[in-house]
């Protein structure tokens, strides 16, 4: 006889460390839907659980969807303690937390995550973080799952792995429990749970892609409009993920769209402030293809393009990006964001952390047309002929053809290329930066949801610097750029396989830093990874880390760049050393097959030795 599919298959885990509690989650597996259970847990300063701390019993049924979330206090600060559930004669794994420092506080580790796909590939990112020596806790900057259904992204030609539970896409709170029941059997991220504290957000994909709150616009690209059913979608959205992804005082029965935002302190060391930016206040964002910038760019050929007609669809876009009226996580979050910083600053504290889960900083599109003759003679040449293939209908497709077009547009105009991001709320992004340029302060904003791996130095408006970016690439799906290509892959087949990404990725780097030469100070458009930081009270050290194929079993991770920023030094990053280490070995640089293909404006226009 088979064994019975019950006990604590979905691990343990814990979320939101403070200085005296911290979080701790279980989730037991019935056979019987009506079963109420009672599950015992405990905590202990010792592995072997010789002196037990805490210890109490919790009771879950169908309504919590038999997770249970307690709130163990009475802990000491910066202590790692060792948990356990059991019920019955079930037990659990042991799983390990710590708790956030207090008062004097010499340094932080952690690392930040974003936007894990299932069938786009394994999580090795995750079994990367289980290695990493000496992680406080891991940020987790949104898209912890994906609501889609299997087959539509990745689509059935590009999905490296199968078992996505349900196969239909979310909408329900049934749903979103399956999705993130199927989530949690991953070893990898099972694992990493156990080890390591998380503390998340939720972004758009833990309810529906490109959320908003209007269901009257499209509330998002797959919500037909109907205002009641995308209040109702919403709720359960956010009831589900509470319950696999507990927030610290956020209600199960009286569910708050804005649960995730919330604020930690660590020690005299560094303030987090975490904010809502999508179903509690989000507007709507600018519609590319409705805009008359779109009309004049992507629906024309290049060769019929009017150089009159597009500047002055370029002000009127830019004016539309600028509204004051769209707004990302409004006038409460604003003013609690203003008051953490001002208290942080108040005290003494040396970094104010801001995860804004979507990019913050300005990225103009790339400059494609303009760099292509810089690359390398053959590469100049294929790339050359890749823009005639993207840009051609019949070739690339109508969709296709639109969208290379558009990024044409846009790098040749200077128009930034995310309205989905600050690039598309730039009035609220200038209030951000206000509250940003306190004297004192050292800004420091963690992001995702773009992909791909990103630095910047902060600017406003006037062109003062006020703070640094770091964003994290995705676990496992693939960037805006890798989603051209993927579309030319399908359309031309098997001989794709003669240029591979590889090949124009040095150019789309190379052509972003010439759009952005101010701010922009490191890019990674084709790799998946996580970003580690070192945090002391003089310097903010950050190292990106990837691995090399999330479509294999079998993987290896290199570390892609260092930056370090000093404290008061605002708006500056510089080059660094790596020194943070995996399974007590500092990671190898990236030795990789397209580093000679690395040159471009980067070479000539970059006089300061400490920057690339």
């Amino acid at each position: 006889m088979a064994p019975s599919r019950t006990g604590f298959l979905h691990g343990v885990a814990s979320f939101d460390p403070l200085p005296d509690s911290v979080l701790i989650w279980t989730r037991l597996t019935v056979l019987n839907p009506s079963d109420v259970v009672e599950i015992h847990w405990e905590v202990s300063d010792a592995q072997d659980f010789a002196n037990v701390v805490a210890s109490g019993r919790a009771v879950t049924d169908e309504g919590h969807d038999w997770t249970v979330t307690v709130d163990v206090t009475g802990l000491q600060p910066a202590t790692r303690y060792f948990y356990r559930f059991a019920s019955g004669k079930l037990r659990s794994p042991m799983g390990i937390t710590k708790t956030a420092g207090q008062g004097r506080l010499d340094e932080l580790v952690f690392a930040s995550v974003s936007c894990a796909n299932w069938a786009f590939g394994h999580f090795h990112v995750y079994d990367l973080l289980t290695r990493v020596d000496g992680l406080d806790f891991v940020l987790h900057c949104g898209d912890y799952c994906y609501e889609y259904e299997k087959r539509f992204y990745p689509s059935a030609r590009f999905m490296a792995r199968h078992g996505l539970r349900p196969k239909h896409r979310c909408t329900s709170l049934q749903d979103y429990r399956q999705r993130y029941a199927c989530y949690r059997t991953d070893p990898a991220l099972q694992e990493l749970h156990r080890r390591v504290p998380f503390i998340a957000v939720y972004d758009d994909h833990e309810i529906a892609d490109s959320a908003h709150t209007q269901a009257s616009r499209g509330g998002a690209e797959d919500v037909n409009g109907n205002n009641k059913e995308w209040e109702r979608q919403k709720h359960e959205a956010v009831k589900a993920f509470i319950e696999w992804v507990p927030v610290r005082g956020a209600s199960h029965d009286k569910i708050d769209l804005a649960a995730c935002h919330r604020t930690f302190q660590f020690g005299d060391l560094a303030t987090l402030m975490l904010v809502e930016n999508r179903i509690s206040n989000r507007s709507p964002p600018v519609d590319l293809p409705e805009t008359e910038f779109y009309k004049q760019t992507a629906q024309k050929e290049l060769s019929k393009w009017d150089n009159g007609a597009i500047q002055a669809a370029r002000s009127d876009l830019l004016r539309q990006l600028a509204d004051p009226g769209r707004q990302m996580i409004g006038p409460e979050q604003l003013q609690d964001v203003a008051e953490a910083v001002q208290q942080s600053v108040g005290a003494g504290v040396p970094w104010q952390i801001f995860c804004s889960q979507t990019v913050f900083s300005q990225i103009r599109a790339p400059k494609l047309l303009e760099t292509v003759h810089l690359q390398p003679r053959l590469l100049a040449s294929i790339c050359k002929k890749a823009l005639g293939v993207a840009t051609n209908v019949k070739r690339a497709g109508k969709e296709g053809a639109e969208q290379a077009r558009m990024y044409l547009g846009m790098g040749k105009y200077g128009v930034p290329m995310n309205p989905d991001a600050y690039d598309g709320y730039a009035a609220e992004r200038e209030k951000l930066l206000r509250i940003f340029s306190l004297a004192g302060s050292n800004p420091v904003v963690l992001a995702g949801d773009s992909h791909n791996a990103w630095c910047h130095e902060i600017m406003d408006s006037t062109g003062s610097r006020l703070g640094v970016e770091f964003d994290a690439p995705a676990v496992t799906s693939i960037g805006a750029f890798e989603d051209i290509y993927s579309r030319f892959v399908e359309k031309v087949g098997w001989l794709a396989r003669l240029f591979p990404l590889w090949l124009f990725t040095p150019w789309l780097e190379d052509a972003l830093a010439a759009a952005n030469p101010d701010t922009l100070r490191y890019s990674d458009l084709d790799h998946r990874g996580c970003i580690l930081f070192h945090v002391t009270k003089a310097k903010w050290h950050a190292e990106f880390h990837f691995v090399n194929d999330v479509s294999k079993k079998k993987y290896r991770s290199f570390c892609g760049g260092v930056f370090d920023a000093e404290a008061g030094a605002r708006g500056r990053v510089k080059k660094g050393v790596r020194y943070m280490t995996i399974d007590g070995e500092i990671p190898r640089m990236e030795k990789s097959k397209r580093a000679y293909l690395l040159r471009g404006v980067r070479e000539v226009s970059r006089s300061t030795p400490d920057r690339w």
